[in-house]
């Protein structure tokens, strides 16, 4: 048990830091311990609130307590606030306006970030499935973690201090914004609709994501697909034609997501570039 259960609440009302990770009977933060700072909760199953009258706190951990429904909007002074895996969390106050650094993965109900949360420069939301858009308004961003959020379609252009950005298993991101110019780490393993990352880029992790090459900011230039094309059309060499478009290489780009593809496409391509192909010479007697 913590010290709130076993010892009198009357020797704890000037404590500024108090730890009560994993206690089993903790139920409630008493609303006398108005010094606390820093405030540690992990891990207490039958927590349910947390006292509205602690507005001097900075430091909050309460991840991991399944009972956790809401945090008091007058912890104003927060900066830093771990709130991960408490699955009947239902939102993070808009009055949070002090918060550096929130961790709220894991969290299915949370279905938004208040935009309200403008100093944030460390943002961990993955694992929300309610949540469908990142703050335009969180410019001061570094590290942004949005993994196995399928709802989330873009990432803003104006998140320009990202250095660290985390979109794995995100289906409906189609690109990440150019304008990110300090982004040096990018993991977007298994985003199937990725089709380009900014040239800037340090160091990317993509597996998975098969419309984006190992260079992807040159994908978009089919400059050597079309001089294939051409030199077929030129030598009439239909059969090589026939097997390249059977290759991996040929699909990826005619079904590409940015491009007009499509098996029609390909079947007219085909067709018309068979027709096209330079008649044999007939053989003189």
């Amino acid at each position: 048990m913590c010290r709130i259960c076993w010892e009198p609440i009357e020797s704890l009302v000037n404590e500024v830091r108090l730890d009560c990770d994993n206690c089993p009977t903790l139920t409630v933060i008493p609303e006398q311990l108005v010094r606390l700072e820093i405030l540690s909760c992990p891990g207490c199953p039958l927590l349910e609130t947390i006292s509205d009258k602690l507005v001097r706190l900075v430091a909050l951990d309460c991840a991991r307590c399944p009972r956790l429904r809401s945090l008091p909007p007058t912890l104003v002074l927060l900066r830093t606030l771990y709130c991960h895996d408490c699955p009947l969390l239902v939102a993070i106050p808009p009055t949070f306006t002090a918060l550096l650094k929130l961790f709220c993965w894991n969290c299915p109900l949370v279905a938004s970030i208040p935009p309200t949360l403008v100093r944030l420069t460390h943002l961990d939301c993955g694992l929300c499935p309610l949540l469908s858009a990142i703050p335009d308004t969180l410019v001061d961003l570094s590290t942004l973690w949005c993994n196995d959020c399928p709802l989330i379609a873009c990432i803003p252009r104006t998140l320009v201090n990202l250095e660290r950005l985390g979109v794995n298993r995100c289906p409906l991101i189609r690109f990440i914004p150019v304008e990110l110019a300090e982004l040096s780490r990018l993991w977007c393993i298994e985003c199937r609709s990725l089709t380009s990352i900014p040239r800037v880029v340090g160091w990317t992790d993509c597996q998975g994501s098969p419309w984006l090459t190992e260079n992807a900011d040159a994908f978009p230039n089919h400059l050597p697909s079309l001089l294939r094309l051409q030199r077929w059309f030129r030598t009439g060499k239909k059969q090589s034609f026939k097997r390249w478009i059977r290759t991996r290489a040929f699909n990826e780009w005619i079904f590409h997501p940015d491009r007009i593809g499509g098996k029609l496409a390909k079947r007219q391509l085909e067709a018309e570039l068979g027709a096209m192909r330079p008649a044999k010479k007939q053989r003189t007697m």
